[in-house]
């Protein structure tokens, strides 16, 4: 059976050999994060795989954003942000950058105290779901943010 992921693969017909190739990212692990249900789909592997497989198939980048809507649904999108409407500017400003942990956590559906392990932990990972609430709860453009803390792919020059 796919996972939303491997069904968009499949519908682009992709070939999991040269995504690999470009990506890094190992067949095997493709194929495991396209068929197997407990295969966590962790941000720094999803977006490469995601951004190059739209770039193999002619798929503009400004197409990204609604690509990820498609593949992972949320409900979440400026929750946080929403918070802080009818406030002062300068409320707006500090507000947007000072949420406790808790409410995140809560706004985004991210375990309590996940947060804190990735701020103690420089090699933990962080599922493409949590990072992708996290980016709509605050309003952030999904391309831009994952471009911005996950690093920019230069699919062209590799195929």
């Amino acid at each position: 059976m796919n996972t939303p992921l491997g069904a968009y693969l499949d519908e682009l017909k992709i070939n999991k050999s040269k995504l690999s190739n470009i990506t890094g990212i190992t067949t095997d692990r493709i194929n495991a994060l396209c068929h197997e249900a407990t295969a966590i789909p962790y941000t720094d592997e999803v977006f490469p795989i995601i951004y190059v497989a739209n770039y193999l198939s002619g798929i503009p980048e400004d197409k990204f954003n609604s690509t990820i809507d498609r593949i992972y649904p949320r409900k979440t999108k400026n929750l946080l942000i929403n918070k802080l409407k009818g406030l002062s500017p300068a409320a707006q400003l500090f507000g947007n950058y000072t949420f406790q942990r808790k409410d995140v956590e809560i706004g985004t559906n991210i375990p309590a105290g996940k947060i804190s392990k990735y701020m103690n932990d420089s090699n933990k990972k962080a599922p493409i779901e949590e990072v992708l609430n996290f980016i709509d709860s605050l309003g952030l453009d999904p391309l831009v943010t994952l471009k911005k803390y996950y690093g920019v792919i230069d699919a062209r020059s590799k195929t």
